[in-house]
C-alpha cells in the first residue's frame, strides 16, 4: 500500500584530504591591493585573501554534492489515508558512515509494492535534496528509483512543499521556518549550518534538529494543501 514520506536531507563536507584535492587554484594576481606599496603589507594582504579563498570552499562544500556528501536522512511515514498530523506517525533516521548504504536504505524505504514510489513530500526538495541525492548516488553508483525523476520533470509522486508555497513565482521568498511561523505551525530549533558539527559532537541534539525540520515540513504540507 502507498504511503506518505516526508523526508530531508542534511549534508557535511567530505574529508578534508579529499577537499584539499579540489580546492580551486588561488590567483594571487586577481587580489586588489589597492595603493598598497609596502612589500610586507601587500604580501600580508595575498595572504589573507588566499586563506579566504581555503576558508570560503570549505564552508560552501557540504552544500555542494561534488563537495560534499549525505550525512543523514530523516523519514516521517504516514500510514496510507492518514494526514501528516497523524499521531501514528514513525520516525526513521538513517545515519551511516558509508555513505553509498545510506543512499541504498533511504531509496529501498521510497519504494512499496512493486518497486512502486511511495508519496515523497520535501522542502525545496526539487532543488536541494533530490538533485543531491541523485549526483551523490551516481557518485556511488547506487541506482535510483524509476518515477523520482521523468525526462526533464520531477516524478508525481515526489512533491516540493516550497513549489507549492511559490504558486510558479520562483521569485517568492519563504524558508521553512518562515513559512512555518507565518502558518503558524511552528518554528526551526536551529540553523542548518551546524547540522555537521552537532551530528560530529551531539547526535541526540542533530537528531532532534532534523526530527523538528520533518514535522514543520509536514505541517507545512498539510496547510498547502499538499498532502
Amino acid at each position: 500500500m502507498k504511503h506518505t514520506i516526508v523526508f530531508d536531507i542534511e549534508t557535511g563536507p567530505l574529508a578534508e584530504r579529499e577537499l584539499a584535492a579540489l580546492l580551486p587554484p588561488f590567483d594571487a594576481v586577481e587580489v586588489k591591493t589597492g595603493n598598497l606599496k609596502d612589500p610586507e603589507k601587500v604580501a600580508a594582504k595575498i595572504a589573507e585573501a588566499e586563506a579566504n579563498h581555503r576558508r570560503d570552499f570549505f564552508e560552501r562544500a557540504a552544500l555542494d554534492p561534488l563537495t560534499g556528501r549525505v550525512l543523514a536522512i530523516g523519514m516521517m511515514t504516514l500510514p496510507p489515508g492518514e494526514r501528516a498530523t497523524a499521531a501514528g506517525a514513525t520516525y526513521t533516521l538513517l545515519g551511516d558512515e558509508d555513505e553509498a548504504e545510506l543512499l541504498r536504505q533511504f531509496w529501498a524505504a521510497c519504494q512499496g509494492e512493486m518497486g512502486r514510489l511511495h508519496l515523497m513530500v520535501g522542502f525545496n526538495s526539487h532543488l536541494f535534496d533530490l538533485p543531491f541525492l541523485m549526483r551523490r548516488s551516481w557518485k556511488q553508483g547506487v541506482a535510483v528509483p524509476l518515477g523520482i525523476r521523468r525526462g526533464r520533470y520531477w516524478g508525481e509522486d515526489v512533491v516540493d512543499v516550497r513549489e507549492a508555497w511559490q504558486l510558479g513565482d520562483r521569485m517568492a521568498r519563504g524558508s521553512l521556518g518562515s513559512i512555518a511561523k507565518h502558518l503558524g505551525v511552528g518554528e526551526k530549533s536551529g540553523d542548518g549550518k551546524d547540522f555537521a558539527r552537532l551530528w560530529a559532537t551531539d547526535r541526540a541534539a542533530a537528531e532532534g534538529y532534523l526530527r523538528n525540520d520533518l514535522e514543520l515540513t509536514a505541517r507545512v504540507a498539510v496547510g498547502l494543501g499538499c498532502v
